[in-house]
């Protein structure tokens, strides 16, 4: 697809997806980050930032006027080695524009079903706006933090 650079193909098994950008305290996306951290998790695709973002301020340093990075969008797994199920964490660290955000979406759904995942967490803010992507399998229903537990246990 267009707008995704995938640069790795890891062969995963049934893998979980989560989904966390900043919002609401950012509980999701500090969690997941802890998760790619701790996991030892790599990178292998990115959703290009300039298709979703605009600069919206300036920095200066040591007296110098530069432009601030684009946010990014990049895509992380790891492979359970004692489990039935891999892991798949697309962590951003900016919502998208609203006006692109189905098209932001559609690009991570598309990475989701590369790699075929059973289905995502319904805590990922891809599931908590149903109005823009209508039909997401595995939306509105809660994926217990048990269950999480159980895909990820005797790792961290």
């Amino acid at each position: 697809m267009d707008g995704v650079k995938i640069t790795k193909r890891p062969k995963l098994r049934k893998p979980y997806m989560i989904v966390a950008w900043p919002g609401m305290g950012e509980v999701a996306f500090k969690a997941a980050s802890y998760l790619v951290e701790k996991l030892k998790a790599e990178e292998f695709a990115v959703i290009p930032a300039e298709d979703f973002f605009y600069l919206s301020a300036s920095v200066i340093k040591e007296g110098i006027l530069n432009v601030p990075d684009l946010p990014s969008g990049k895509f992380y797994f790891w492979k359970n080695k004692t489990g039935k199920n891999d892991l798949i964490i697309f962590l951003s660290n900016a919502q998208p524009d609203l006006a692109k955000a189905e098209e932001y979406a559609k690009r991570i759904l598309y990475v989701a079903k590369t790699f075929f995942f059973p289905r995502p967490s319904s805590d990922s803010p891809l599931c908590r706006f149903p109005w823009t992507i209508p039909r997401i399998p595995g939306c509105g229903l809660w994926l217990p933090i048990r269950n999480c537990a159980k895909v990820l246990r005797n790792t961290i």
